[in-house]
């Protein structure tokens, strides 16, 4: 499941850009959810949701949809929209993972506890625990290594006495218990992508927030030239808007002159 802090705001967003997102059925639940907050019956966000599909996707079957779009209102009516602002992240607890020895099993920690702060604040009965896949979890904290050594650091995690395991042998769910509201918030969490990163650029490392986007990158070139202000994706994105623009201004001109 994708973390998002601010679920109406992100649908909103995901409308106006008419974008179904890598994962399409969170995406048209979120909308549909958007849609009643804003007074629709669910009738209402159907219709609503086959308007939005075919903006996303002009060539998509709504027959072929149907399943999805119901199933997305049928859920959507179920759970309340979450609207947190941020996940706060205190001395005490970021002094307790800098103990740790290496940085992926930092960015691990972190991350884990990003997670197990976010539960705890949509589910409040919630001890803690992370129910994400391992896939997931570790994309966020930024890891790229092997099953083998992924396991060792969780087991490392267990052995510090900051993580616990289900006692179900067929249950993946993990309980963080190094979680410290008393101390001072010293991080606000509110974009859970790269969240590795977001620890490594908090200890003064050479990584920056997109001015567009708003994701966490590594900067291209440290210390030389100007400050960074997008992500490559951003960059090239708003480079190629620009050679448009600039088409269409030379094409505009050329135009009025020979007139």
């Amino acid at each position: 499941m994708t973390v998002v802090l601010k679920e109406n705001d992100w649908a909103h967003d995901m409308i106006e850009r008419n974008e179904l997102g890598n994962k399409p059925s969170e995406t048209l639940r979120r909308v549909a959810r958007y849609y009643m907050d804003k007074g629709c019956s669910p009738a209402e966000a159907r219709k609503r949701l086959d308007s939005f599909l075919i903006r996303c996707e002009p060539t998509s079957s709504l027959t072929k949809w149907s399943n999805a779009l119901d199933y997305a209102v049928s859920r959507a009516t179920k759970y309340q929209s979450i609207d947190i602002d941020s996940i706060d992240i205190t001395d005490t607890e970021i002094n307790r993972i800098d103990l740790l020895g290496g940085k992926q099993i930092k960015r691990l920690a972190f991350t884990l506890l990003c997670l197990a702060k976010y539960w705890k604040a949509v589910t409040p009965d919630n001890d803690y625990w992370v129910n994400n896949k391992d896939t997931e979890i570790m994309s966020m904290a930024n890891i790229n290594t092997s099953i083998k050594r992924q396991g060792m650091m969780y087991w490392t995690l267990r052995e510090e006495g900051m993580v616990q395991f289900s006692k179900k042998v067929d249950n993946t769910n993990v309980k963080v218990c190094f979680v410290d509201n008393e101390g001072i918030p010293v991080l606000h969490i509110t974009d859970f992508r790269n969240l590795g990163y977001q620890y490594l650029m908090f200890h003064g490392e050479p990584y920056f927030v997109c001015e567009n986007c708003g994701i966490t990158s590594k900067l291209d070139n440290p210390g030389i030239g100007r400050r960074q202000k997008y992500c490559k994706k951003c960059a090239a994105e708003i480079a190629m808007q620009q050679k448009i623009n600039s088409s269409m201004r030379l094409r505009y001109t050329a135009e009025l002159s020979a007139n």
